[in-house]
């Protein structure tokens, strides 16, 4: 069995490969997590599932990577190729990849519990994994994906009773279309961006519907919710609005000067990443021998891991070229 090694460019790379995993360059074949990776629709060349690429299409029709829906292995050279979803929103895949008789897994954005806006998660077991951490070094629990729900029908109801509008500001693909849901099965009428309108409709094709909710067309109405893509916050389609209550929705809310950054009047920390307990629940679900944590909170949680008897190491940006 050999042992791995990868490199940091703008991405991780499985040395000694062809493969990337969710780079950003455009001239490597990547494997692409999910829809809602950085300029995803940007690669020359991308590895994804058939509903990550279906996701993409809604903003870039000219999207053309090498797909393959769940389950079925992929022969790329030595590599052997599975995709597994990830439960974190439709099309989502955790990667496993076999190759010199050791398995290494990737995964980024994850939901070990089911939800009703993505297929169930279904973790592989493997001998290494590499893991984006950027919540790792939290000291507090995300709430549940449902009870953040919650909190978000419970601000729209207050503040349509004081005659404001509530405007949830979240990520394009993914988590919008979740509160979409939980505001329309709460009975809350909800207005959304059209870029989220074309998102939505992708989803019902693909089996998860977010709800009825009707396009913005620029007038808020005091009487309906409203969704919008948080990169909106400092353009006119939001700073022009009033009587409203702004909401974030991300893990990033938790971060104090963040949070501060955005100039909302509220966040809800409702997010795809795992924070460190569900790291390690992963980890153990996984059954690896060795992990490579990625991202801010790379350190801190490789150190949770290597106190649980796993090898465990954190692979920084700035870093070139890591051994295993």
């Amino acid at each position: 069995m050999e042992r791995p090694e990868f490199a940091w460019d703008r991405g991780i790379h499985l040395v000694g490969s062809v493969l990337w995993f969710d780079a950003s360059r455009p001239d490597v074949l990547t494997f692409l997590s999910s829809a809602r990776v950085r300029d995803a629709g940007r690669h020359a060349v991308a590895l994804c599932t058939d509903r990550t690429r279906d996701l993409v299409r809604v903003v870039r029709k000219d999207f053309a990577p090498l797909v393959a829906p769940f389950g079925k292995v992929l022969h790329l050279g030595p590599l052997d190729i599975t995709m597994h979803p990830s439960g974190h929103m439709p099309g989502a895949a955790i990667v496993r990849v076999a190759t010199h008789g050791t398995t290494v897994l990737y995964a980024s954005q994850v939901a070990l519990r089911a939800h009703a806006m993505a297929e169930v998660a279904q973790v592989p077991k493997g001998d290494v994994l590499v893991i984006r951490a950027d919540y790792g070094h939290l000291e507090q629990a995300f709430p549940e994906r449902a009870d953040a729900l919650a909190r978000v029908v419970d601000v729209a109801r207050r503040t349509l009773a004081g005659g404001n509008t509530p405007v949830f500001l979240g990520s394009l693909m993914g988590k919008s279309q979740e509160v979409v849901r939980a505001l329309t099965k709460a009975g809350v009428p909800v207005l959304v961006h059209r870029s989220i309108a074309a998102v939505n409709q992708q989803y019902r094709v693909m089996g998860f519907d977010p709800g009825a909710a009707r396009q913005f067309r620029g007038a808020p109405r005091h009487d309906h919710a409203l969704v919008l893509p948080e990169v909106l916050r400092f353009k006119r389609t939001v700073t022009g609005l009033e009587r409203v209550r702004l909401v974030w929705l991300s893990g990033r809310s938790l971060m104090p000067d963040v949070l501060a950054r955005m100039r909302v009047d509220e966040g809800i920390p409702l997010t795809g990443h795992l924070d460190p307990a569900g790291l390690l629940a992963l980890v153990e679900k996984t059954g690896v021998t060795r992990v490579i944590a990625v991202g801010h909170g790379a350190e801190a949680v490789a150190g949770r891991i290597r106190a649980r008897g796993v090898e465990a190491v954190a692979m920084q940006s700035e870093v070139q070229l890591l051994m295993f």
